[in-house]
């Protein structure tokens, strides 16, 4: 029996969501407790690091998988959703784990203000790339004589 291919399976934006915060804090305490233990120095705004790395992943993933769903509309709201819960909840991991602000964390504000605009730009492309191959399929389909 073949695995479904991820791009031909509708994972809902929350499952990934919660994927990403799941391994959010793992990935933040894997390497905050070691510097904690004085094995090796992290920079103080490292958990905002991690929180902004893992919340561009959920933007990439989340895009390409919208190649898979069934309903965009839909798909999208969940996904707008489920964006904002990751930068709500990545950003009070990262303030509860390293004691800072966003606004004492670098430009880390900058950072997800960027992230957030090349997220919905990206899904916007995804999402205009998939209605063009759906129209050409349509039209390959009708100069076959298979409509």
């Amino acid at each position: 029996m073949e695995t479904p291919s991820p791009f031909r399976r509708e994972i809902h934006p929350v499952q990934q969501a919660i994927a990403v915060l799941i391994g959010m804090p793992v990935m933040m305490l894997l390497f905050m407790i070691p510097s904690w233990l004085g094995m090796f120095e992290l920079a103080d705004y490292f958990p905002w690091t991690v929180a902004a790395a893992f919340t561009l992943l959920f933007g990439v993933i989340n895009s390409v998988l919208s190649l898979g769903a069934k309903d965009q509309n839909k798909y999208w709201g969940s996904s707008i959703m489920s964006y904002m819960g990751v930068l709500v909840v990545g950003g009070l991991m990262a303030w509860l784990i390293s004691g800072q602000s966003i606004y004492e964390a670098k430009s880390f504000r900058w950072i997800y203000i960027v992230f957030t605009f090349g997220y919905l730009l990206f899904l916007s492309v995804v999402r205009a790339m998939r209605k063009i191959v759906q129209i050409a399929q349509e039209q390959d389909a009708r100069l076959r004589g298979e409509e």
